[in-house]
């Protein structure tokens, strides 16, 4: 799954093309056919997605199993200019599942990717993924931790956080930085400690032969904005303990410094969200 990439060029029209990159040449033979129709939108239901993308779930006419396709839409002017002399987010994604998965990290498995051009400028470009069998994490504590919780499931949940800051904590021990870290954009599976992490949304997705510090302070502040009536104050030094002893670099002697700029980040990411949802609705 991680080895080479191979790419094919399709035919699409007079100065139309249409470049496709995968792994596994069994996925080229069945998805070639589909792909024109998931980028028409006659084929696949849609799922709920942001402003900038349009996601359809679809299934192997043969096996029954459930594939994404997610196709990026150019949030400006700029970023349409941009596409044309680097990477598509589509084969930005591609390659940071690549990069998850070759570090040992969970992902659904980037199948393919794929750029349709007019002449030399790309005007589509999509990722499709195999589905992952779990739930995004607002989902899953909503299910599995319905309040008031039990002495087991509380027990059970610790477990569960106590993993996820080993799972961030090796993921910057790696030098891995996710751009967009939310927990909305990590699908759970399983329970306790023994729970799987997959990380969604790779677009924006690095590897860093060293992380740097304002990387690693980015993403424990995008978890830290997390609005989870289930997850107290103790749950959150908890998974930090947990962050921290994946990353010896960070003496436990910092925890208090390290906990009080995460808090003050965070408490000016939230102000700034508030004074952005307060504007929007004066405008309306």
């Amino acid at each position: 799954m991680v080895g080479f990439s191979k790419k094919v060029k399709l035919k699409r029209g007079v100065g139309r093309s249409l470049l496709l990159e995968y792994f596994d040449p069994k996925d080229s033979i069945w998805l070639k056919g589909m792909v024109p129709a998931l980028l028409e939108k006659k084929d696949g239901s849609h799922v709920r997605s942001s402003l900038f993308t349009t996601v359809l779930e679809f299934r192997n006419p043969e096996s029954g199993e459930i594939f994404y396709f997610k196709e990026f839409h150019d949030r400006d002017m700029m970023e349409k200019l941009k596409a044309v002399f680097r990477s598509t987010r589509a084969r930005r994604a591609f390659k940071a599942g690549k990069l998850l998965l070759e570090h040992g990290f969970c992902t659904p498995i980037p199948v393919m990717y794929g750029v349709e051009r007019s002449f030399c400028f790309p005007i589509k470009n999509f990722l499709i993924t195999n589905g992952v069998d779990g739930k995004k994490t607002y989902q899953y504590f909503e299910s599995r931790f319905p309040t008031p919780l039990s002495l087991n499931i509380v027990a059970e949940k610790r477990a569960l956080i106590n993993a996820a800051g080993h799972e961030i904590g090796r993921l910057h021990r790696k030098g891995i930085f996710h751009g967009d870290l939310r927990v909305g954009n990590i699908i759970i599976q399983g329970r306790g400690r023994s729970a799987l992490f997959f990380f969604i949304d790779n677009e924006r997705t690095r590897y860093y032969k060293a992380l740097p510090m304002r990387k690693r302070l980015k993403n424990l502040v995008q978890l830290n904005m997390a609005s989870l009536a289930q997850i107290t104050k103790t749950d959150r030094l908890r998974f930090l303990d947990s962050y921290i002893s994946e990353n010896p670099a960070l003496s436990s002697k910092n925890k208090r410094g390290l906990i009080q700029q995460i808090q003050k980040m965070t408490e000016k990411r939230l102000l700034s969200k508030f004074m952005r949802s307060n504007k929007k609705d004066f405008d309306t």
